[in-house]
């Protein structure tokens, strides 16, 4: 939601004032959400005072959202809103404000919604002569913690920008402070490098941790032409794994029995999210606990969503320079077995954007995602349907564009024994770059050449399940592609 100034906030909460509480019908069914509305009315006698009100909050409630309707400023009417938990004070300043358990529209403070009563008071800092109003205040609570409306920031469909694998100093990203030493990287810092590669979208993916969540919420509305995507890269004992599109709590401690990694993949995807293997092939040699996928004997991959075909992280000089083919391997694999996870990038940024100039940090890959709108529900459809490609060395690369009649990479056609099916291949690509198609994951025997950025490629299906994908590459001995799409399958089910 955009952010309102204080004194905006404070006109338009003016129409504040002690009425009896009027509760919705609301507890049909355990999950069903909670409305309250509170009614009141305004007058010059009460300029100068402050008056309370109360609602009652049940057990079990993880949001709350809160709207005034009331005349406005503009007719004379000032009226300043706070608000009382049981136990402590939660914040005062605007007409429309969320408040969970991990975030909270600033100035509200965000925490444990509190059983019991709750106290709204109304200061009527000035009422106009002869000024008379009525106001409603709606709450709506829930039991959920994420939104149950998303901002879009573009409405329309198209291919969108962006990175899925990002950090900030709530974990171990850092970068230089003023006087250049090594410290914790602010959030600002990634932020502004994202937006200095004109990402349409930023998932930040902190390690374990729920902390940055209502700082994002808060620069949101700052950020129009960039949407902020809740992330959390789920470190675990043996391997890492992205998380995308929730701000609830997720327990990192798998084990090979017990709570395993394919529960807590359940307990994503029971939040409304979406998982990814991480950097699957970084050796276990000590210089990163963990971050190799030791999970693999015991993964119940059909329950994975995504790979991360390409990892950025170079930090050069390091130890950490991805191994050609990067999570390639892996994704070819889980397809031979019948599989569809999504290959994404993820630039994997630690150091706030620093290493920009050396081609190196956020946006690097970007991951291009088809998307009916710019919107976190939106984009994660995208990236669930396939509808995805890799830019391996950052936004300014080259687009790849694979059809087969009306599908695009990520669906599914059949195509009988004997049939021919014709692919299609688009690019902007000015470079002189090859394409290079893959049939179940291996170079076709007679590849297409591009002529003015296309190319067509057709093929004789033998009524099995098959699955076909695009590359460009420079030609380089051991480089990533320039940029890869997604497959088109064939046959599937």
């Amino acid at each position: 939601m955009r952010s309102m100034s204080y004194m905006q906030a404070a006109v338009a909460l003016s129409l504040l004032v002690v009425s009896p509480i009027v509760v919705a019908q609301t507890t049909a069914a355990k999950d069903a959400p909670l409305d309250i509305e509170l009614h009141g009315t305004i007058t010059p006698e009460k300029i100068g005072t402050h008056e309370t009100q109360s609602f009652v909050m049940p057990k079990g409630i993880e949001r709350m959202d809160v709207q005034l309707d009331s005349p406005g400023f503009q007719k004379g009417m000032y009226v300043t809103v706070g608000m009382w938990d049981p136990e402590r004070y939660r914040g005062e300043g605007r007409a429309k404000f969320s408040i969970t358990t991990v975030t909270a529209t600033g100035p509200y403070m965000p925490g444990p919604l509190v059983p019991g009563v709750w106290k709204v008071s109304f200061g009527f800092n000035y009422v106009a002569p002869g000024a008379h109003g009525e106001y409603t205040l709606k709450i709506h609570l829930s039991r959920k913690l994420d939104p149950e409306h998303y901002t879009v920031l573009n409405a329309k469909p198209g291919w969108y920008m962006g990175d899925l694998h990002s950090h900030t100093g709530n974990t171990d990203a850092v970068c230089k402070s003023q006087s250049g030493r090594n410290v914790p990287c602010p959030v600002f810092r990634l932020l502004e490098a994202a937006a200095s590669q004109k990402l349409d979208f930023l998932a930040v993916t902190d390690h374990n941790t729920q902390a940055t969540f209502n700082e994002i919420d808060q620069v949101q509305p700052y950020y129009d032409k960039m949407l902020l995507i809740a992330g959390e890269e789920v470190t675990t004992t043996r391997g890492h794994t992205n998380v995308w599109g929730t701000m609830g709590f997720l327990d990192y401690r798998a084990w090979e029995k017990g709570w395993t990694v394919n529960d807590l993949f359940d307990q994503a995807h029971a939040q409304g999210a979406l998982v990814s293997v991480n950097h699957y092939y970084w050796p276990w040699d000590g210089k990163c606990p963990g971050c190799g996928w030791g999970w693999k004997p015991i993964t119940d991959f059909a329950k994975v969503d995504a790979i991360e075909v390409i990892n950025g992280y170079h930090e050069h000089g390091s130890w950490f320079t991805p191994p050609a083919g990067n999570g390639v391997p892996l994704w070819e694999e889980l397809h031979a077995k019948g599989l569809r996870p999504t290959g994404v990038g993820g630039g994997d940024e630690h150091r706030g954007g620093e290493q920009l100039p050396l081609h190196d940090g956020v946006g690097i890959p970007t991951t291009v995602v088809y998307a009916k709108e710019l919107s976190q529900p939106a984009i994660l459809e995208g990236i669930k349907a396939g509808h995805v490609y890799v830019k391996t060395n950052g936004p300014d690369g080259p687009e790849l564009l694979l059809n087969a009649g009306t599908a695009m990479m990520g669906d599914e056609i059949a195509a009988v024994a004997g049939s021919a099916v014709e692919f299609t291949v688009s690019t902007n690509d000015t470079s002189g770059a090859q394409l290079r198609l893959y049939l179940d994951g291996k170079p076709v025997e007679l590849q297409p050449v591009l002529a003015g950025g296309k190319a067509n490629y057709r093929w004789t299906s033998d009524g099995r399940r098959h699955w076909v994908r695009a590359e460009l590459v420079d030609g380089k001995p051991g480089d990533d592609p320039v940029v890869l799409t997604n497959p088109i399958y064939l046959n599937w089910k």
